[in-house]
């Protein structure tokens, strides 16, 4: 009977603009489609001015990432959590759990239906945020606990991020081709069960590209993630490789929010800017815990608006809405 890898997909939406990746993650509410392909993808392209050209992909489904605030209990479980991600398909839900403190972005547990991975004695770092073209960071200390169905133990082991590509990317099944950067994690953890130590090892390969001519999509526009394991205690030696392309965003208003530009990373003050005529627009400013730090009603926004709001070093969250929808954005103050 086949036996189910260790690890989630750990690595989710990343922000991205220019020749650089700003912050982690992306817009709430968007949609992804699940891909496979029959022949192994090559992403041995490294450095500035590559191309890759994937054919062959085919659609296996679609999933929806949110993001929301740490509950109680999932602080109590996992301290220092700041940010939950939340990934929903027909096979249910599985949830990141992630840390941010001032622009430094941490892992802190993976959960899914029948697997948790509590980062709790050392988290996974990426490293520090905005992360230009050549950035590379690697966390040797990672550690922490996991339960797999009726296995439970510790594990330890190394997170090294590098911001290794830029180039051409090249998706002919869906009629996609852009310049973008590229993302690369590699995740080697070592796993001990009860008093035995060393029983396996589980390494996880993410190649995350990002297209740098949009400033509008906060979304990675394609992912490829292997994870590998063997455990011959749980019977365990096999490969997979998880694919994932950005669809839309979900919910989109019927006014043009969707076209709405804030920059980001934020400066000295907030800038939002529209080509169209934005009415009546409630604006609230919070933190990752649910903090309001800045509400307004009834603007009109047209063109280029400045918030009187001057923020700390972190990240917030910020949300438009009228009668006609709303949309909510992340904000990175470095």
């Amino acid at each position: 009977m086949k036996t189910k890898l260790l690890l989630l997909t750990l690595l989710t939406t990343v922000i991205t603009w220019a020749q650089s990746v700003p912050s982690f993650h992306g817009d709430n509410n968007s949609n992804f489609t699940s891909l496979a392909s029959a022949a192994a993808l090559d992403h041995s392209p490294t450095g500035a001015n590559q191309t890759w050209t994937f054919n062959g992909l085919t659609s296996t489904g679609s999933f929806v990432y949110t993001y929301t605030a740490p509950s109680s209990t999932d602080l109590t479980t996992y301290p220092g959590t700041t940010e939950v991600t939340v990934a929903t398909d027909t096979n249910g839900t599985s949830n990141m759990y992630t840390k941010t403190v001032g622009s430094t972005f941490s892992i802190t547990g993976v959960t899914g239906t029948d697997l948790d991975i509590n980062f709790s004695t050392n988290n996974a770092t990426l490293g520090t945020f905005p992360m230009p073209f050549g950035y590379t960071n690697t966390d040797s200390n990672v550690a922490g606990t996991y339960v797999y169905t009726t296995y439970n133990g510790t594990f330890t082991g190394t997170l090294t991020t590098t911001i290794d590509a830029t180039g051409t990317l090249n998706l002919p099944d869906y009629g996609y081709t852009g310049t973008v950067v590229r993302l690369k994690t590699v995740l080697n953890i070592n796993l001990n069960y009860s008093f035995l130590s060393n029983v396996g090892t589980a390494t996880q390969t993410s190649y995350i590209y990002y297209d740098t001519a949009n400033p509008f999509n906060n979304n990675p526009i394609f992912r490829s993630v292997t994870t590998a394991a063997v455990v011959p205690l749980l019977s365990i030696d096999q490969s997979n490789t998880s694919m994932e392309k950005f669809t839309t965003t979900l919910a989109a208003p019927t006014n043009d929010f969707a076209g709405l530009w804030i920059e980001n990373p934020v400066q000295n003050s907030i800038v939002l800017q529209t080509s169209s005529v934005l009415d009546h627009a409630t604006i609230t400013v919070t933190d990752l815990l649910g903090k309001t730090i800045y509400a307004s009603k009834d603007n009109t926004i047209q063109g280029s608006f400045t918030l009187p709001l001057s923020l700390t070093k972190g990240v917030y969250l910020i949300t438009l809405a009228n009668d006609q929808g709303s949309i909510t954005k992340k904000l990175i103050k470095n």
